[in-house]
């Protein structure tokens, strides 16, 4: 950027990276509740399946384990692992969207003190940034 922005370029600026930010808190939103579906189908058809490996003769302490590696269930915690990922993926973007947003900021304040000094008559002289 090489100039400063004008008003409707800054209000169009800040509206997008707010709409943006929404955008990314509401994946966020999704995605945990898309994993907590997911979270509570892996538990129940895994409880489910150690007492099924139970009652089919298995004892207590391996039927666990049994019940992990039942395919239906093994399918579960795959899809539970991948919303999981998907979560954090959205966390993440939404962090950056923090972060774009303060850089909008940034550049709305820069525009505003350059807008600015564009109005000090040129042969005002300037000691650091202030006009005299």
């Amino acid at each position: 950027m090489t100039e400063p922005w004008d008003f409707a370029r800054a209000v169009e600026a800040g509206r997008t990276a707010s709409a943006r930010q929404r955008d990314a808190e509401q994946a966020v939103r999704d995605a945990s509740e898309d994993l907590a579906d997911k979270e509570r189908l892996y538990r129940v058809a895994l409880a489910q399946q150690i007492v099924q490996q139970h009652a089919n003769g298995a004892a207590w302490t391996v039927a666990q384990d049994l019940a992990r590696g039942h395919d239906p269930v093994a399918e579960l915690r795959y899809h539970r692992d991948v919303a999981k990922g998907v979560l954090e993926a959205a966390e993440q973007s939404a962090w950056r969207h923090t972060a774009d947003r303060k850089d909008v900021q940034e550049f709305l304040d820069w525009s505003k003190r350059a807008s600015f000094l564009d109005t000090i008559p040129v042969d005002t002289p300037v000691i650091g940034r202030r006009a005299a």
